[in-house]
């Protein structure tokens, strides 16, 4: 009879599903310890920041946490791993608070609501593991990388309504904090925001991030840039020929031949 064994990167896998939720279940059950308010919210910010590479504004923060403590949520949901899932990379609430109070949001409110709560949660059984191997590819999207809680279509159709507001407010936590957090840089994305492209090329120099490299050719490909779509590089991993994996080597070259593009479709639209 032979044996079949499971394939390292399967084992991987089970590991690291075995190890979120054992992380995910230990803070609902810090939570649930304590059930006042106050002490959740404490908490909250807490575990935003301790978890997620992500930019936390400060507009409002408390009262949008409340708002979302407040939601009565099935004590078996909040324990399950669809609730919280803490992974280094992107953390964030999968709770939907109530048509009024979502309504009745400033847009500095609704700002600080979505940058951490994800209000749709999409099951993603064949995502892709951020290896090391990673650092040598760039990437021409970040599906199935970042989104298995997204944002709902009630809050990107209100953050489209707000859209200068939304990049303004962005503009400055993004400043304040120094980085481009994975939150802002899926807004950025979302809402196509081009206009952001000096922001991206400024964090180059200071920190290399392949994700801000795609985000750039993401901005270039739904601009329709002709220079772009001329390259190899467009060819490689938007073309005829590409898929969802398609990515090309992470090379001085290919990283400088972005960057001034990306600069170049800047100042094109930007006259």
């Amino acid at each position: 009879m032979r044996v079949k064994y499971l394939s390292n990167k399967c084992l991987l896998n089970i590991a690291i599903l075995i190890l979120f939720a054992m992380l995910s279940i230990g803070y609902s059950q810090a939570q649930t310890s304590d059930d006042s308010l106050e002490k959740r919210v404490e908490k909250d910010i807490v575990w935003i920041k301790q978890w997620t590479k992500s930019n936390v504004p400060d507009f409002h923060l408390v009262k949008i946490l409340s708002m979302i403590n407040s939601v009565n949520i099935a004590k078996e949901e909040k324990d399950s791993i669809l609730y919280f899932y803490p992974t280094p990379y992107w953390g964030g609430m999968n709770t939907i608070i109530a048509k009024p109070n979502f309504q009745s949001l400033s847009p500095s409110e609704l700002f600080t609501y979505c940058m951490i709560n994800y209000e749709w949660y999409n099951q993603n059984c064949s995502g892709r593991i951020v290896t090391k191997e990673d650092e040598a590819q760039l990437y021409g999207t970040f599906y199935r990388k970042y989104r298995e809680f997204v944002w709902s279509d009630r809050q990107l159709n209100a953050l489209k309504q707000h859209r200068d507001t939304i990049f303004h407010l962005l503009r400055n936590v993004i400043s304040k904090d120094g980085f481009i957090g994975t939150n802002s840089l899926l807004m950025m994305e979302s809402l196509n925001f081009r206009e952001g492209i000096p922001i991206v090329l400024d964090q180059l120099d200071k920190k290399e991030n392949n994700d801000l490299y795609t985000l750039l050719m993401l901005f270039m490909m739904k601009g329709d840039y002709a220079k772009f779509k001329k390259t190899k590089i467009y060819e490689d991993i938007y073309g005829p020929e590409s898929h969802i994996r398609s990515a090309i080597d992470n090379s001085q070259e290919n990283r400088d031949l972005i960057r001034n593009m990306a600069k170049s479709f800047f100042e094109q639209n930007d006259e």
